[in-house]
């Protein structure tokens, strides 16, 4: 059972603890990862992060799967150069100069995942064969895509990226999942001088459970630049942790939320600042529409080694109709002296006088609120790149202007 995954278990929760409980010691990731989610199973209300996003509760109340999925077309990649996962089955690209792979036990975590059960469980209920081990050795300009997603429901999911020192490369990832529960980690190791350009995509049916973990470990000088866009599903959840372990690293985290009736998305991040002279820049745009629920967690702790930080985070929210809710909890842990940090966090409703100014013009109200909440999240997706910038802004564009 080990060998085969959790794909085959039954979602209770007990059924879950008893499995993770009972992996072999000589898989030492999956061992660790099974007793890091044994410890609190699936997290709940009362578990430290998890009080606005309640998986124990949502997965109780899923139904039989109706089959079927949110459609993942963007961000294709022309080129071919993808990675799909989903339901023990898996498919990888044909050999390509720039980077290598490989299935294989990985030996053990890049960041601990002690508080981040979900991803623990994506790390230990993962089919070995299908775990990945991506090497990019140099810089390639077309993108590797990561596509998550499952025919059938429950997966669970592991991927690694290492990416060798001075290299460039561009990660696109797309999360879609049916009426079921899924839960994928993925681990980036960024060496020296390398940049990751990580782009996220996330899309859930109103019945889905999901999860999506990112864990980052920036080398001396290395950076990283994250733009994500999450449209949530029943319960939907974009955790990423970020370690600063060398100097000089840069790391910018920005994302927008768009959630309508019955969906729900968290954004959780934790930067840990180990190391001089490191830069943070994080910007989250939040929308909500009646019976849409939006969460926003995010940390920066700062190491006593940790000198000169620099780090800024800014989440902002507009609730488009009554019935919205937003939660927020933005936090600065700071161990060192000499460091520039800050935090805002504001959530409120479309500029009233500007909406005014739009409709004496002849702008019709609907198209005028779609160009305002437009120009809002803009600056949050800018940061991707093109072509990914264009594309995520005309998923947010489609959002905005659907009945």
């Amino acid at each position: 059972m080990a060998e085969q995954g959790l794909q085959s278990q039954s979602i209770d929760e007990d059924a879950l603890v008893k499995w993770a409980a009972e992996l072999p010691m000589s898989d030492r990731l999956r061992a660790e990862a099974a007793r890091v989610f044994a410890a609190t199973g699936l997290p709940g209300r009362r578990l430290e992060g998890w009080r606005w996003t309640d998986i124990r509760s949502a997965v109780r109340k899923l139904g039989q799967p109706k089959g079927g999925r949110p459609k993942a077309t963007l961000l294709r990649n022309p080129m071919g150069l993808e990675f799909a996962f989903g339901n023990n089955m898996h498919s990888a690209p044909p050999e390509h100069a720039g980077f290598r792979w490989s299935s294989e036990n990985l030996a053990e975590a890049i960041l601990p995942l002690d508080g981040m059960p979900m991803a623990a469980l994506a790390a230990a209920g993962s089919w070995p064969k299908a775990q990945r081990l991506i090497e990019v050795l140099q810089s390639i300009s077309e993108p590797v895509r990561l596509s998550f997603s499952s025919s059938e429901g429950r997966h669970w999911s592991h991927a690694r990226v290492r990416i060798a020192a001075g290299v460039e490369v561009t990660v696109i990832e797309t999360h879609a999942n049916p009426d079921e529960i899924s839960s994928v980690l993925v681990e980036y190791e960024v060496e020296d001088g390398a940049t990751l350009n990580r782009v996220i995509w996330q899309d859930g049916s109103p019945g889905a459970v999901m999860v999506a973990a990112g864990t980052v470990r920036l080398g001396k000088g290395a950076r990283l630049n994250q733009t994500t866009l999450a449209f949530g599903a029943k319960i939907a959840r974009m955790e990423t942790r970020v370690l600063h372990a060398a100097s000089g690293s840069e790391a910018t985290l920005n994302g927008v939320y768009m959630v309508s009736a019955g969906k729900h998305a968290d954004f959780t991040s934790h930067v840990q600042h180990a190391a001089p002279s490191c830069v943070t820049r994080q910007t989250v745009k939040g929308l909500a529409r009646a019976g849409g629920k939006g969460v926003f967690q995010g940390k920066f702790l700062v190491e006593r080694n940790g000198q000169k930080t620099d780090a800024q985070m800014q989440h902002n929210a507009l609730l488009l109709e009554d019935g919205a809710e937003i939660n927020a909890k933005p936090e600065l842990e700071i161990y060192a002296d000499d460091v520039t940090c800050n935090h805002g966090n504001t959530s409120g409703q479309l500029d009233l006088a500007a909406l005014f100014y739009m409709r004496q013009r002849g702008i019709p109200e609907a198209e005028a609120r779609a160009m305002l909440a437009e120009s809002f999240v803009a600056e949050a997706l800018s940061g991707a790149g093109e072509p990914w910038a264009d594309q995520l802004m005309g998923e947010a564009r489609a959002w905005l202007n659907a009945p």
